[in-house]
């Protein structure tokens, strides 16, 4: 799950643009925050948002790869890569966002309901 700093530098400031985040390191990775919710990872230098069905379609248009954490027996983790045109246009990453930061809300509330 390496990260380089180049990769943080290219992201973060893409985030910052529009909504208020923070980060913390991550087994190599790094774990990104928006109002102390987690939804999004930035792993081998590729930025990854949180997905469910409410906003999957959205990431399955773009045919965004899906995170997979390698190993002996590989795990496809719940999270897309956002599109390079995403990045690009801040009213549509203010909203992947938004969209992200309310699935994480949401898999949160089943959490705490179990």
């Amino acid at each position: 799950m390496p990260v380089t700093q180049a990769a943080i530098d290219r992201f973060i400031p893409k985030l910052a643009a529009v909504r208020e985040i923070t980060s913390k390191k991550m087994f190599g990775g790094l774990g990104i925050y928006c109002d102390g919710v987690f939804f999004a990872v930035l792993d081998d230098d590729r930025l990854y948002f949180k997905v469910d069905d409410g906003n999957r379609a959205f990431y399955d248009e773009h045919q965004a790869e899906e995170w997979v954490i390698n190993g002996e027996s590989p795990q496809v983790m719940p999270y897309r890569e956002v599109p390079a045109s995403t990045l690009e246009n801040p009213d549509e990453l203010a909203s992947a966002i938004d969209d992200a930061v309310a699935v994480a809300t949401r898999k949160k509330s089943k959490a705490k309901k179990r």
